[in-house]
């Protein structure tokens, strides 16, 4: 079909939810290169002429579609547009909405006025080129948001793969694929019974104010490896990797050494305290990413510091009685922490989230070591 009339028969401004956090994860600059090269190449077969195969894109069907047998030659599928999702050439769909300027999930498809005046014949000639479209359905048993993941996944039909930084060469497509950490998070979702207090996010990278989840799979990556490693690794650490630190040690052999116990006593404990709030309080920062990580960077602290799990336990008692509202007047004490120009509630006044998540950190310490010895 030509180019410019994909947008009428399939879904192009949006994917599954199952596979949102995929959009998220790909928005890199590796990608907006292939994207860019997509749409080069596209320009040169208007341009000069260039003998090209068509872009193939494939889409599935959800749910379960009519089709009827015209003739013997002729079908015809009956189908809603918003009951389609790409899985496969998904940066090529992209291309094809950058060219013809219109919304796409991946990075801004918007075209300046200027250049929509400069390519404007371009534009049009490419918008009549021809895309090969193949289309995946089930009109019997019908096909959910699982099929589409799964077909998402293959790499058989990928013909450009997507760059997703924080996963293996584009191995794991889905969250819950294997990855060096993930026993260690699955073990401080279960010990520390964060299903109970909410739950946690596996297909988005932050919580979502509407949802009920406390935490997502990656805030507790990042959590894990701040506790054990610090700020520094913690700031540039890939869920595809495990991490090496300079005595020589893996990530992975100190957590299997114990240390993802430690982790698990003081969140178990801060938790508890939190508990009326998780379900009360959906606004507040103890579901911030920042938060959470930066109570990561105060356990290594403490253990640098030679803190017992009984000390962790204290501590997480401790810090989690502190009100996380966003109206809390203990706020006024933290560093990166400034009142809204109503003078209401506290924001985040760091230039970065670097900053920001040092700053809470401090004072989180701070908050500590101003407590009265024990006995």
């Amino acid at each position: 079909m030509p180019m410019v009339e994909v947008g009428t028969y399939f879904s192009i401004g949006s994917l599954l939810p199952e596979l949102k956090w995929a959009s998220e994860a790909a928005v890199n600059a590796k990608n907006a290169d292939k994207v860019q090269a997509i749409q080069a190449e596209l320009e040169n077969v208007v341009t000069y002429n260039t003998a090209n195969p068509p872009l193939s894109l494939t889409f599935v069907v959800i749910g379960k579609p009519h089709l009827a047998k015209a003739s013997q030659f002729l079908s015809t599928l009956r189908y809603s547009s918003s009951n389609t999702c790409i899985v496969g050439n998904v940066l090529g769909l992209v291309a094809v909405c950058k060219v013809l300027g219109v919304k796409t999930f991946l990075f801004s498809s918007r075209l300046s006025a200027k250049e929509a005046s400069q390519k404007s014949e371009l534009r049009q000639r490419l918008a009549m080129e021809y895309v090969e479209v193949r289309i995946i359905f089930d009109d019997e048993q019908g096909l959910d948001g699982k099929h589409a993941v799964e077909l998402f996944k293959k790499s058989s039909i990928f013909d450009s793969s997507l760059n997703l930084p924080h996963l293996n060469e584009g191995e794991n497509l889905l969250p819950d694929d294997q990855f060096p950490l993930k026993r260690y998070i699955d073990k401080l979702i279960n010990d520390a019974e964060l299903d109970y207090f909410g739950g946690v996010s596996f297909d988005s990278k932050h919580v979502k104010v509407s949802g009920s989840n406390i935490t997502t799979q990656y805030i507790l990556f990042k959590t894990i490896v701040g506790a054990v490693a610090g700020i520094g690794t913690q700031e540039y650490s890939k869920m595809s990797k495990d991490i090496s630190l300079p005595n020589g040690a893996t990530l992975t052999s100190i957590l299997s050494g114990g240390y993802i116990n430690k982790i698990t006593v003081f969140f178990k404990a801060w938790l508890e305290e939190l508990k009326d709030e998780f379900v009360d309080n959906r606004s507040g920062y103890h579901l911030s990413p920042q938060v959470w990580q930066a109570l990561g960077l105060t356990i290594h602290q403490l253990v640098n510091y030679g803190a017992s799990n009984e000390d962790l336990k204290i501590a997480g008692k401790v810090l989690g009685q502190l009100s996380y509202r966003k109206n809390a007047k203990h706020w006024s004490n933290c560093s990166v922490m400034e009142l809204d120009s109503k003078g209401r509630l506290y924001k985040n006044a760091a230039s970065s989230t670097r900053q920001f998540r040092v700053g809470l950190f401090e004072y989180f310490f701070e908050h500590l070591e101003r407590l009265p010895p024990k006995g």
